[in-house]
């Protein structure tokens, strides 16, 4: 399996320095920090929805890394509040 750096584009950061990958496993793009899967987002559609997961706060890298990722993915801040607050959000 393929792992991606995730570049930052939205984050202040040059670079998160390979901390943070990205990788596609079961139809669901995977967001692992440092050694941990942190967040998800499953094209495995449920009810005809993409959902996107949060496995949790972590250090504040993790959640930069997160924040990051779900940017990218198109999420707006209000939406990625929402993942962090119930785990899951169906869009």
């Amino acid at each position: 399996m393929q792992k991606y750096d995730l570049i930052c584009r939205y984050d202040s950061r040059k670079s998160f320095y390979g901390k943070a990958k990205t990788f596609l496993e079961d139809n669901k793009l995977k967001l692992q920090s440092y050694n941990t899967i942190v967040a998800e987002k499953d094209m495995n559609r449920k009810n005809g929805n993409i959902v996107f997961r949060c496995f949790g706060k972590y250090s504040q890298t993790t959640t930069r890394h997160q924040k990051e990722f779900f940017k990218q993915l198109g999420l707006t801040d209000k939406q990625i509040k929402e993942v962090f607050d119930k785990g899951e959000l169906e869009v």
